[in-house]
């Protein structure tokens, strides 16, 4: 594992030791989504085209029979909040880390509690060594709460969403979107308002190593998943016999994904205009868990490249992160695809090694 963290830490070293003077005197928050209108024209009004399809669909839901009382709290219910009157208040009470692979039998001998911290330390250490000890995680941590601040606001029904699409992946936005269009149907209001964030510490940092794969396809490729961190490596026998040569491919790209656990007081509302009353009312201290993650920097050195442009009174770190997880609502579906992944990779990674 000091392999692995050893191959990262040479990418800040190539960055001068004065710049991590930006660290000390940064005045804006590390954490920075880019806005939802850069490269475009402002003062662009949408087409005819399109305000005529939205006055029609605004006709079409006035126009409608009102939904019934059941089908209002059915939606209601059905909205994907973690909340002190639902089923659970989270929706994974043991992650699943992904055990060592065969390849790494020497692992199997490590108690799996002991495997995980030692993972986690090499994948905070990476990080922090391509960033600064200041940036990760004090300043990182007070990014992430400010942003989750201006977030979970627009996570409403009265409220313009459209700069939630710079802050969120597309897959995270796509299945908020359509959940909040779903009660807008029924003529219900969804209000989340963060009320006070006490605390926030890192639960985990995810780390991606090597070529970037295709959804659902290994072709090529042996991919290594150990707790959390996931590597891959071009399937070439040749290229598989040298250190330095495993150290090249794993360099072909790199993500980071940090999953922040905040000590969180949330004042959480869906109400039925058709009803005039609130379905759901809630205000609830409890753990809000968010993933942060880095656009994939391909080749890896990208993600350092703006430190040797900057000077050391700026801040350099230009990641853009994205919010692409609440309280693993996306990472459910996840865990039961990687489970059927992890079989197929072991089969594929044995036989590609052996031809």
């Amino acid at each position: 594992m000091s392999f692995l963290v050893r191959r990262i830490r040479p990418l800040a070293q190539t960055i001068p030791r004065s710049a991590a003077v930006w660290a000390r005197d940064i005045h804006s928050s590390p954490m920075r989504f880019r806005p939802l209108s850069e490269n475009v024209n402002d003062s662009q009004t949408p087409p005819s085209s399109t305000l005529a399809s939205k006055a029609t669909e605004l006709e079409e839901r006035e126009n409608a029979e009102p939904p019934s009382e059941g089908e209002i709290q059915a939606r209601a219910y059905d909205f994907p909040w973690l909340y002190d009157g639902s089923s659970h208040l989270t929706r994974i009470q043991h992650y699943p880390y992904p055990k060592a692979p065969k390849v790494w039998s020497m692992l199997g001998l490590i108690p799996q509690s002991i495997q995980y911290m030692i993972c986690k330390s090499a994948c905070e250490r990476m990080l922090r060594n391509n960033t600064s000890p200041e940036y990760f995680p004090d300043q990182f941590l007070q990014g992430a709460g400010l942003a989750i601040h201006q977030m979970l606001p627009l996570l409403s029904t009265d409220v313009n969403r459209e700069p939630l699409a710079s802050m969120m992946t597309q897959e995270l936005y796509d299945r908020f979107e359509s959940e909040l269009q779903r009660q807008e149907e029924v003529k219900s209001d969804v209000s989340i308002q963060l009320a006070a964030v006490h605390d926030g510490v890192v639960k985990d940092v995810w780390v991606l190593l090597g070529p970037k794969l295709k959804s659902g396809s290994t072709r090529g490729f042996i991919r290594w998943r150990w707790q959390s961190l996931t590597i891959a490596l071009r399937a070439a026998t040749d290229q598989m016999s040298s250190r330095d040569q495993v150290a090249q491919m794993m360099m072909e790209g790199v993500q980071f994904k940090v999953d922040v656990e905040f000590d969180a007081s949330i004042d959480y509302t869906i109400r039925s205009n058709v009803m005039g009353s609130d379905v759901i009312s809630d205000f609830t201290r409890r753990p809000l868990l968010v993933r942060f993650e880095t656009p994939f920097f391909e080749p890896a050195e990208k993600m350092v490249a703006s430190r040797t442009r900057s000077r050391p009174d700026e801040a350099p770190i230009d990641w853009n992160w994205r919010v692409s997880d609440i309280d693993y609502l996306l990472e459910q579906d996840f865990i039961e695809r990687r489970k059927k992944e992890d079989i197929q990779d072991e089969v594929h990674a044995q036989r590609e090694m052996e031809m």
